[in-house]
């Protein structure tokens, strides 16, 4: 069955993913789909995170098996843009994904624009919710978080097919996107087709 471009999306948290995906996925028609509504490691506890770690943190373990069948349905229906912080790594998507990306940008500049987006998300039940979280967050970063950051970034980024640099301005980030997915699709067009018999 033929089988659609999907175009993945990567970056460390607070990279712009979220928006690029979504402005991508409008100016192709195609599916957005996030990786957040899959994803299983944030859920977590802190021992059981640094266990994963320990055992070379195996990226099947970081989201609900589902995802795999949801991106293979999808991609047979129509074009989707894969939001993910993972890109290529796990072999099913590998074997799906078209077209990796990773956005690149500063680690203090980041976590920056991850606790703003956290300071103004409309989810909290109040204030203290909001504290609590930030708190946590920050006090798991180095143990935690960083070393995840450390293993997405060494791995994820070495298998991206492009590196776009993430600390251009929005609309700079979006224009870079559409013209590097606009040429690999023209490329893939004329040398297979926009899709591929799997």
């Amino acid at each position: 069955m033929r089988r659609h471009p999907v175009i993945a999306i990567s970056g460390v948290p607070g990279a712009g993913k979220s928006r690029a995906s979504a402005v991508l996925a409008r100016r192709l028609g195609a599916v957005h789909l996030p990786f957040d509504d899959f994803e299983t490691l944030t859920q977590l506890d802190p021992a059981t995170v640094q266990q994963w770690l320990a055992q070379g943190a195996p990226v099947a373990a970081m989201y609900h098996p589902d995802l795999d069948r949801v991106l293979d349905d999808l991609s047979r229906q129509g074009p989707v843009v894969f939001e993910t912080p993972m890109g290529r790594m796990p072999p099913t998507h590998d074997a799906l994904i078209t077209l990796a990306l990773w956005l690149e940008v500063d680690r203090d500049v980041a976590l920056c624009r991850k606790l703003d987006a956290a300071l103004h998300a409309d989810h909290w039940s109040g204030a203290e919710e909001m504290a609590g979280w930030i708190g946590g967050f920050l006090q798991g970063y180095q143990a935690l978080v960083r070393p995840c950051l450390d293993l997405q970034a060494a791995n994820v980024r070495a298998r991206a097919d492009h590196v776009i640099d993430g600390m251009l301005p929005p609309v700079a980030v979006d224009s870079d996107v559409a013209r590097i997915v606009q040429t690999a699709l023209a490329h893939q067009a004329a040398t297979q087709g926009f899709t591929a018999e799997r």
